[in-house]
C-alpha cells in the first residue's frame, strides 16, 4: 500500500523490473466530499527476460586476467586453512569486541567458559537424576537381580541387606 500526493489531473508513471511500465491518469473530480482517491494498481509481468549482467571489479578483461594471472595461491592446503581460521578468527574477535558488556552476558561467558573447561579436563562430576525414569527402570532391575543384595557369611559376621529381609518376612513362608 502506497500513499502519493498529487493534484488532480496529474498522471502517475508505475514501474517495476520484470513488469511492463504503467501510466495512471488521476481524475479532475472534486475533493471537497473527499479529500481522497482510492485506486488499485495492478500491472502485468513483462515477459521479456533480461540479458545477464556481469559484475567485476576489474574494468576490463584484460585487467582480470593479468590480476588472475600474478595471483599466487598457497601451496599446500594447510597453509590455506590457516590463512582462513585466522581470517575466522578475526572475525570471531571483531564481533566479540564490539558486544557492549552486560551483567548477563558476563555470567552466561563465564559458565560457558567453566563448563568447558570442566568437560574438556575431565574434572565433569556424573550427573544424578532422580526424575529420569530409565535410571529408575534400571535400579529396579538390578534390585530384583540381587545386585544389592549382600551374602550372608557366617565367618564375617554380615547381616542380610534390608531388601533379603523383606523378601524373607513376606514371600518366603
Amino acid at each position: 500500500m502506497f500513499t502519493i500526493t498529487t493534484y488532480p489531473g496529474d498522471t502517475l508513471f508505475v514501474s517495476c523490473l520484470g513488469y511492463k511500465p504503467l501510466k495512471i491518469p488521476v481524475p479532475n473530480i472534486s475533493f471537497e466530499d473527499s479529500r481522497h482517491y482510492i485506486k488499485d494498481i495492478i500491472i502485468e509481468e513483462d515477459p521479456i527476460m533480461l540479458s545477464e549482467l556481469v559484475v567485476l571489479p576489474w574494468r576490463t578483461y584484460r585487467e582480470f586476467k593479468e590480476a588472475f594471472m600474478a595471483l599466487e595461491l598457497p601451496e599446500d592446503d594447510l597453509q590455506r586453512a590457516y590463512r582462513n581460521i585466522a581470517v575466522i578468527q578475526e572475525q570471531i574477535y571483531a564481533a566479540i569486541s564490539n558486544r557492549p558488556a552486560s551483567p548477563n552476558s558476563n555470567f552466561r561467558d563465564m559458565v560457558n567458559n567453566r563448563t568447558t573447561r570442566m568437560m574438556t579436563y575431565g574434572h565433569m562430576y556424573p550427573t544424578y537424576s532422580i526424575t529420569n525414569p530409565f535410571a529408575w527402570a534400571q535400579f529396579f532391575q538390578a534390585l530384583q537381580n540381587g545386585e544389592f543384595r549382600r551374602t550372608d557369611d557366617a565367618n564375617t559376621g554380615k547381616q542380610p541387606s534390608v531388601v533379603e529381609e523383606f523378601k524373607q518376612e513376606n514371600y518366603e513362608r
